[in-house]
């Protein structure tokens, strides 16, 4: 039996934080995640898999988005008319696919949930469980159905597995109670980096975000096929994808004129192209004459004549300077407040009050942790501009 295993499509993610920087590419993405999902079935129909196993996750959010819930199951119907049927279980993000509220999805289309836990395809079984709220703080694995004697086990979870660090953790479960379960492959979702474990004939697959949101999930744009037959399942991870990321890291400290920044610009941005697929740059940048909000508008300007790229973000930082200068004395001094208690925390209320008027969408990319990134850049952007004023 082969499957294509996914999860984590996000099929409606509103992509707030992308699309606040840059609204053409924050359109593009919500286009990138439907396009991408066309892609998994084609790719199950072409390729003739034994069943499309989705681990949860195929929505973004719980809002009456009916629409995207109307492409799912368009797309669906497509495998299935094509002889493809689909596996798949809710994840913390998927209230659209709750058959109670919206109806089935179709024929040959399988939502596992505590109610239905168990569906044979070809003399396998399958096996999951479905979020039915938000958010879980157990692991689902005891209420997992024992393994079918005489049969190959699959089972689908949306787990951050170990905790799974840098994740929030929902329905955490440990590797080691996974793969000591009984079951020959595990099709797991959540964590948006592949990954593999192997215990002796256990298999357990992560398969990934097919189509990343933000730089962050550089790591993702992947699914993963998987054989099952004798001894251990094999797998291979197929790229896939519409919209990629990618990191430049750009000096413009020798840059004579602006011809020269431009040129440097373009040289950059130019690299960033990749054959048939979109790219999203981010680009940090060293000047100390250009500071973020002017590289933006001259690298948007370059972007003009450069097909299928992106602008993401720019950071720009001053080089490195002797200490001793004027301008580092003030630098310095501001670096000391920085480390005041009471600055602090004042910086801490300010950010909790911005936190609270953003979309909760994005609201965690202001979270605390991100405070002292925050007031580097800050501090970098005054440094900037004072070593500018001091060149000129």
């Amino acid at each position: 039996m082969r499957l294509l295993v996914s999860a984590d499509i996000h099929l409606g993610s509103p992509i707030r934080s992308v699309a606040l920087r840059n609204p053409d590419l924050g359109d593009r993405l919500k286009q990138a995640s439907r396009d991408t999902f066309a892609e998994i079935v084609d790719l199950a129909i072409s390729e003739q898999v034994d069943a499309l196993v989705l681990a949860g996750d195929i929505f973004d959010n719980g809002y009456p988005d009916l629409k995207s819930r109307a492409f799912l199951i368009a797309q669906l119907a497509r495998a299935s008319e094509a002889g493809v049927p689909t596996v798949l279980i809710r994840g913390n993000h998927d209230a659209l696919l709750d058959h109670k509220a919206h109806g089935d999805l179709g024929p040959n289309i399988h939502l596992l949930h505590k109610g239905a836990p168990t569906v044979e395809i070809g003399g396998t079984a399958f096996h999951g469980l479905s979020f039915d709220a938000a958010h879980v703080a157990k692991s689902f694995l005891p209420d997992y159905p024992r393994p079918v004697p005489g049969k190959r086990n699959v089972g689908l979870m949306h787990t951050s597995l170990d905790g799974a660090p840098g994740h929030d953790p929902y329905a955490p479960c440990a590797e080691r109670d996974l793969m000591a379960h009984g079951y020959d492959l595990w099709c797991l979702g959540h964590i948006h980096a592949p990954f593999e474990r192997v215990d002796g004939p256990i298999l357990a697959v992560m398969p990934g975000i097919p189509q990343p949101r933000h730089s962050g999930e550089r790591n993702g744009g992947t699914v993963t096929f998987v054989s099952l037959g004798e001894g251990t399942p094999e797998f291979e991870r197929r790229a896939i994808g519409h919209l990629g990321f990618s990191e430049c890291a750009l000096d413009l400290s020798a840059c004579a004129d602006q011809q020269e920044v431009l040129r440097s610009l373009g040289d950059a941005l130019m690299s960033a192209q990749v054959p048939e697929r979109d790219m999203a740059v981010r680009l940090h940048v060293t000047s100390d004459r250009h500071g973020t909000e002017l590289v933006t508008e001259l690298a948007a300007e370059v972007l003009d004549s450069i097909d299928r790229v992106f602008l993401d973000k720019v950071k720009s930082v001053p080089p490195p300077r002797k200490p001793g200068a004027e301008t580092d004395d003030l630098v310095r001094l501001m670096q000391d407040e920085l480390a005041e208690e009471g600055f602090r925390q004042a910086a801490l209320q300010q950010l909790e009050e911005l936190r609270l008027a953003l979309p909760s969408e994005i609201m965690d990319e202001l979270d605390e942790g991100g405070l002292d990134t925050l007031l580097e850049e800050a501090i970098a952007e005054v440094s900037l501009t004072l070593h500018a004023g001091a060149s000129q």
